[in-house]
């Protein structure tokens, strides 16, 4: 009898238990929907990816402002157009026995763009910026834009003149990423060539103009893989910001959006695209 009855109470119970783990399922499968749900979209990518290239490209015209004048440090940060404020409260020191700069930003530092930067950069290199075959490779020591933090490390090599007879840096970045103070990140890797398209020879920094193509892939800390396409970025040393060229982002199994940085014009304003809807947004 006792194995009768329990036999009935297991066939009973049965239809619960399937309907308690069913329900479960349910709920984990909710989560994790709601977790996908989580990743940023259209102009907040947009905006992400935007900042995350200007905060980048600033790093490059650093490197590029002190390695500048066949070493003469002093010489570049003294000029106008000091946008980093170098001379202002970020200490440059040059170890030339040892090819090795510092830019040390201390505890926070506001440059004349209004970003505050705090740790520093470190420039081992090899041979003059503007000399065919130089390499400058750059790591960041506890590095931070306006309370993010900026990780990875860049190649910056000069590779003579091109085809159009304009002198060109290939730069290879790596596990670069910027993270939130709320423990969000965004990391990739990139390949891209930087020409400069006028001011060289003179010895002065403000003037030069760069223009920048290359490619990425990377992700986020929410799990969400994605490439990059860099298009004809300009960035005009004489002002703070990228200022035309587009960005095209396409996430995983999701369309393309595009950030377009204008047509020129000082501003930190560009707009982001995602079928056929345009969102204009600020990269301060």
């Amino acid at each position: 009898m006792n194995r009768i009855s329990k036999s009935k109470n297991m066939k009973k119970n049965t239809p619960a238990a399937i309907v308690l783990m069913l329900s479960l399922i349910s709920i984990v499968a909710f989560s994790v929907s709601c977790k996908k749900e989580k990743e940023p979209d259209d102009e907040l990518i947009g905006y992400e990816v935007g900042q995350f290239e200007s905060i980048t490209s600033d790093v490059d015209n650093m490197v590029g402002q002190v390695c500048q004048g066949n070493g003469d440090i002093n010489q570049k940060i003294a000029s106008s157009g000091n946008q980093f404020g170098f001379s202002g409260c970020a200490l440059v020191t040059h170890d030339s026995a040892n090819h090795h700069i510092t830019i040390d930003f201390g505890s926070g530092c506001t440059g004349l763009d209004g970003r505050v930067r705090a740790g520093k950069i470190q420039v081992d290199y090899s041979g003059n910026y503007f000399v065919q075959g130089s390499s400058h490779i750059v790591t960041l020591d506890s590095f931070y834009v306006d309370s993010k933090r900026l990780q990875g490390s860049r190649i910056i090599t000069n590779r003579g003149l091109n085809s159009s007879s304009l002198m060109y840096w290939t730069v290879e970045a790596t596990n670069m990423k910027l993270t939130s103070t709320d423990g969000y990140w965004r990391s990739w890797s990139s390949n891209r060539h930087r020409e400069l398209l006028s001011g060289g020879g003179d010895n002065q920094w403000a003037n030069d103009v760069y223009r920048i193509n290359g490619s990425a892939d990377g992700t986020n800390s929410n799990g969400f893989d994605f490439t990059i396409m860099i298009n004809d970025l300009v960035r005009d040393n004489s002002c703070h910001w990228i200022t035309s060229g587009s960005i095209a982002i396409t996430p995983s199994n999701r369309i393309t959006r595009t950030i377009d940085f204008g047509n020129g014009s000082c501003d930190d304003q560009a707009t982001v695209t995602v079928g056929s809807k345009t969102t204009s947004i600020s990269l301060r």
